[in-house]
C-alpha cells in the first residue's frame, strides 16, 4: 500500500517552522539582553540603543509567533489530523484531499474497535518520539541549570546578569517546555497502556466504546493541554523501526 499524509507536509510542517522560529527569537532576545546588560551605556549610547530596539523586536515577534501558532497554526493542524482521525476509523471522508493514506495500520473493519486500534497505534509512535524528544530536553537543562547555579553562586555576578538567565532559564522556552514534554510523555504511555488493556480485557461492546472514547479524550487533551509539537524529524527517522514494532505489537493481541 502507498503511504501518503498531506496533513504532515500541509499544516504541521508549517507549525515545526513556526516553533523554530519562536525558539530563534526566544535565544535572540536572550543574546540582545545579555548584551545590553554587560554594554557601558555611557560609552556606546548609539549601540545601546540599537540593542533595546532589536530587543523589544525580537520580542514582539516571539510574542506574534507564539499568538499565531497556538490560535491558528496549531488548532488547524490539529483539526485537520482529527478529521482523518475519526474518518479513518468510520470509513467516512470528513477531510477532503487531506486525506492520509497508509498511515494507521490495522485489520480492523470500521467502527469503534478500528479507533481503539488506531489510537494504539498513535500512542505506540507518539511515547516513543516524545521519550527521544524528551532525552535532548533533559540535556539542556542540565547546561541552563549548571549555568544559572554558577551566576547565582559567584558573587561578582551583577544582579542584573542573575535576572536575566533566571528569566531565561525558567521561561516557557526551557524549563516549562521540559517540564510539559515530560508530561506529555507519560500521558501518552498511559493511553498505551489503558488501550492495550481494553483489547485484551475483551469487555461488552458498549464498555469497549465507552473506554475506547474515553482514552482518545485523554489522548487529545494531552497534546492540548501540553502545547507540544512532536518532532516530525524524528518522526521520519524512528518510523521504519516503530513500525516494525507497531506489527509486532498488534500481532500480539490480533489486531
Amino acid at each position: 500500500m502507498s503511504k501518503s499524509d498531506p496533513i504532515r507536509e500541509r499544516y504541521f510542517d508549517a507549525l515545526a517552522r513556526a516553533d523554530s522560529w519562536a525558539d530563534c527569537l526566544f535565544y535572540l532576545g536572550g543574546a540582545l539582553s545579555l548584551a545590553a546588560l554587560l554594554m557601558d551605556k555611557a560609552a556606546h549610547p548609539v549601540i545601546y540603543n540599537w540593542l533595546q530596539i532589536l530587543f523589544a523586536v525580537s520580542v514582539f515577534g516571539l510574542f506574534a509567533v507564539g499568538l499565531a501558532t497556538r490560535l491558528y497554526l496549531a488548532p488547524r493542524a490539529e483539526d485537520k489530523r482529527r478529521q482523518d482521525f475519526v474518518g479513518n476509523a468510520y470509513g467516512v471522508g470528513l477531510s477532503g484531499l487531506d486525506r492520509t493514506e497508509g498511515y494507521y495500520n490495522n485489520g480492523q473493519p470500521p467502527g469503534t474497535r478500528r479507533m481503539a486500534a488506531q489510537i494504539l497505534e498513535n500512542s505506540h509512535f507518539s511515547k516513543a518520539i516524545a521519550l527521544r524528544m524528551v532525552g535532548l530536553e533533559r540535556a539542556k537543562i542540565v547546561v541552563y541549570t549548571a549555568l544559572w547555579l554558577i551566576c547565582l553562586m559567584h558573587r561578582e555576578t551583577d544582579l542584573g546578569i542573575v535576572v536575566a538567565v533566571s528569566q531565561a532559564v525558567f521561561s516557557e522556552q526551557i524549563v516549562s517546555r521540559w517540564l510539559r514534554l515530560e508530561w506529555l510523555r507519560m500521558r501518552f504511555e498511559k493511553t498505551y497502556d489503558d488501550v492495550c488493556r481494553i483489547f485484551h480485557a475483551t469487555p461488552p461492546d458498549q464498555a469497549f466504546d465507552a473506554m475506547t472514547l474515553e482514552s482518545l479524550g485523554v489522548y487529545e487533551a494531552a497534546k492540548a493541554n501540553s502545547g507540544i509539537t512532536l518532532s516530525s524529524r524524528l518522526f521520519h527517522r524512528m518510523n521504519d523501526q516503530l513500525s516494525r514494532e507497531w506489527e509486532q505489537a498488534r500481532a500480539q493481541i490480533n489486531i
